[in-house]
């Protein structure tokens, strides 16, 4: 037997949704890392569980590294970033 195919979206029950989140925060991570090796690039990644805490992961360099590279870009050249990912995300960023 297969594995069925999951609906993307929000899980209601909240022990559900924690679980859920605690399950596939690790496989995300681990693709995170595969891709900063497999490319050689910088990640990093933030993550806030629904009990509100926070989870994060860097490749090689550390996460606030990143984060200033992303910051000190041209705003213009930023802007441009933030919103093709509003466009290809499918849930609102907030």
């Amino acid at each position: 037997m297969g594995r069925v195919k999951l609906e993307i979206k929000r899980i209601e029950n909240t022990t559900n949704r924690q679980v859920t989140f605690s399950k596939r925060r690790n496989g995300l991570i681990k693709k995170a890392y595969e891709l900063s090796i497999l490319c050689d690039i910088d990640i990093a990644l933030i993550m806030f569980s629904p009990s509100g805490r926070l989870n994060h992961f860097s490749g090689r360099r550390r996460i606030e590294d990143v984060f200033t590279r992303f910051i000190n870009l041209p705003d213009q050249e930023r802007d441009k970033y933030v919103l093709n990912m509003q466009f290809s995300m499918p849930c609102k960023i907030q």
